[in-house]
């Protein structure tokens, strides 16, 4: 009996033995690694246990520290695989198979990085319905907060997966053709690695010490956020209060227990509206809000199933066809692309509801979004503008404390960026800022310290950063506006052009007036894939996109660019007048240059500012490179 005891009590320090060797993340079936660059592999054994590696040809053995981890580095590859990596101490061996030496690429930032397969697919549909790819290699790196010190390695969401639709649908758009085009170009295996997260700050990205430097008032709200019972506490307050308004919205709301959404249900005397004039108080509407319209079908698509595309709404919605619940989305970015089952259409008139429930903001279908019904042989039937609308319930607005542990400053750092050390990477690339805007003065010196540091923590001093700029967003203006949006491209700008390893990606051409994140994903990673062309491999005679490189100011002014620029009148400049303030004015590219006009006629030279894209949306900013037409950098040009 009490051998048995004992033996029991063995168990668990055996068990912890066992499994004392271990690899990273990052190091696990199906990973690429940077070729032609010293290669570090690394893990956790037991303390002070001999660890021998062998990769391919190459072998090296170490010790492992007090803490338990170790690593080597290997001498640079060249591209090669598949390959297995044997990790081995004298009482344990870990092998990793399907290994490949190629190039990583690193894509961070916010939702713009977030936005994926699923979400572009109908940008792109015959291209993604046919990719599939053992070459590339896609891992996404779970998102997870740390506000208690940098964490020993990163959560992967699924692992090193293959390039196909399936694998790539929840994966990064941007990584996804970033990695296709680098293997066409390149003939070698690619990784990428996505470690992002939607609408958080770039101080959630920066270590402690940097943001201490910059504001430190952030790094304080972040320390005093850190404490477990006080999140606790706060999330459980917002809980319940989501709980009772939610529980308040079902009890009041007319339409529930009406049952506004059955087909039969007399609507005959609700009014009648145009989707893009709803007939909603003015200002803030919390509550829910009805529509309804009647959508025909002929009897050969009767039964049928088919994909209903009601656009993009705010806030959240609940959408039924003859009653039945089709889809449900909880805020507003999301496009709606909700399948309708087998048997649900019927021939003739079919009724649609949709269901509104706005938590703070007046129910609204965004413009120029798609909305019908589309079957598999292509039939589509394109939904009205008119429905018929009616209030539900009016609700107070839902009461809540600051949560988003996400956003503090360094947290993501700690668990999300930091953890892939000493991985190495071909190149980084970082489109972030949406969130950014309100604090664009101070972007400048946070985006040079995040590559400083992410540089220096990767072991890394030239590792190149492709910076992506804003997309233009918003309703186009015509006359000069004053913005964080065009001020916090022109910090991207000033922060890359000071930087010998970095480069702006122009995206005001790419974007969308009523998207925050627009589709045109592909063409955003193919610049971006320019900039590693030129800085990442030092290839030659890579198209640019044109930059201004000075100024001359007399009766006009000129201003010389770095390459030769389309011909002819271009549009988007601005300069100040002798009233300081901003002018659309008349310009001409010639050759390298472009003349503009005073907007006063004006000669004095001093004070004179310049500046070219300065809007939320700058839609006729067409100033383009003459060979490659690639569109010129937005700037700001003072004395």
């Amino acid at each position: 009996m009490y051998k048995f005891l004992f033996l029991l009590l063995l168990l668990p320090l055996q068990a912890e033995s066992q499994t004392s060797l271990r690899l990273p993340t990052l190091l696990s079936d199906g990973a690429v690694l940077q070729r032609e660059r010293p290669l570090p592999l690394w893990g956790w054994a037991a303390e002070g246990q001999t660890v021998t590696v062998h990769l391919g040809r190459r072998t090296a053995t170490t010790v492992a520290g007090d803490d338990g981890r170790w690593q080597v580095t290997l001498p640079a590859q060249r591209a090669a695989g598949p390959l297995t990596l044997s990790v081995a101490t004298a009482d344990e061996s870990v092998e990793v198979h399907d290994v490949w030496i190629g190039d990583v690429w690193l894509v961070s930032g916010q939702s713009n990085i977030d936005t994926n397969i699923e979400r572009v697919y109908p940008q792109y549909p015959d291209e993604i319905d046919r990719d599939s790819t053992g070459r590339v290699r896609l891992l996404r790196v779970q998102n997870t907060v740390a506000s208690d010190g940098v964490r020993d390695d990163v959560r992967s969401v699924a692992g090193w997966q293959t390039l196909s639709k399936r694998n790539a649908w929840g994966f990064s758009a941007l990584g996804y053709f970033l990695g296709k085009r680098m293997a066409a170009t390149t003939g070698v295996a690619q990784g990428v690695v996505q470690s992002s997260w939607g609408g958080t700050p770039i101080e959630a990205w920066l270590p402690t010490d940097s943001m201490e430097v910059i504001d430190p008032a952030m790094v304080a709200e972040a320390q005093y956020y850190a404490d477990p019972e006080l999140n606790n506490s706060i999330r459980a307050a917002n809980s319940r209060a989501a709980e009772r308004w939610n529980a308040m919205l079902e009890a009041t709301d007319p339409g529930v227990s009406g049952n506004w959404t059955s087909p039969d249900f007399d609507d005959s005397a609700w009014a009648e509206a145009n989707q893009y004039a709803l007939p909603v108080a003015a200002g803030r509407f919390c509550g829910s809000y009805w529509l309804r319209q009647r959508v025909n079908v002929d009897a050969a698509h009767a039964g049928l199933p088919a994909q209903l595309l009601v656009g993009t709404l705010f806030d959240a919605d609940y959408t039924y066809i003859n009653g039945q619940l089709v889809g449900h989305t909880g805020y507003q970015y999301p496009p709606r692309r909700y399948d309708v089952p087998a048997g649900v259409l019927r021939a003739g008139d079919n009724v649609l509801t949709v269901r509104f429930v706005n938590h703070n903001g007046r129910p609204a279908f965004v413009r120029e979004k798609p909305y019908r019904l589309i079957f598999a042989d292509g039939t589509q039937v394109e939904l009205s503008e008119h429905w018929r609308v009616h209030d539900g319930t009016q609700m107070p607005q839902q009461p809540s404390m600051p949560t988003g542990d996400q956003n503090r400053a360094s947290v993501l750092w700690n668990g999300m960026l930091a953890p892939l050390a000493p991985m190495a990477f071909a190149g980084v690339v970082w489109y972030q800022g949406e969130s950014n805007t309100g604090r664009a003065e101070l972007y400048e010196r946070e985006l040079t310290a995040l590559m400083h540091t992410w540089r220096q923590r990767l072991q890394q001093p030239e590792l190149p950063f492709a910076i992506v700029h804003l997309a233009g967003y918003m309703a186009p203006q015509t006359e000069p506006q004053e913005s964080g949006w065009p001020r916090l491209r022109e910090s991207q700008r000033r922060a890359a052009v000071a930087d010998a390893h970095a480069a702006i990606v122009p995206a005001h051409d790419l974007g969308e007036a009523n998207d925050i994140h627009p589709l045109r994903k592909k063409e955003v990673a193919e610049r971006a894939a320019l900039v590693f062309d030129r800085l990442g491999f030092g290839k030659k005679n890579v198209p640019t996109f044109p930059a201004v490189v000075g100024k001359s100011i007399g009766k006009d002014i000129v201003l010389t660019f770095d390459q030769p620029l389309r011909p002819g009148a271009v549009h988007g400049f601005e300069v100040t007048g002798t009233d300081g303030r901003f002018h659309n004015v008349a310009a001409t590219a010639e050759g390298r240059t472009v003349t503009l006009s005073r907007p006063d006629g004006s000669s004095d030279t001093a004070g004179v500012k310049v500046r070219y894209a300065w809007k939320n949306n700058p839609v006729e900013a067409d100033c383009c490179a003459r060979d490659s037409n690639l569109p010129a950098i937005p700037f700001e040009l003072k004395d």
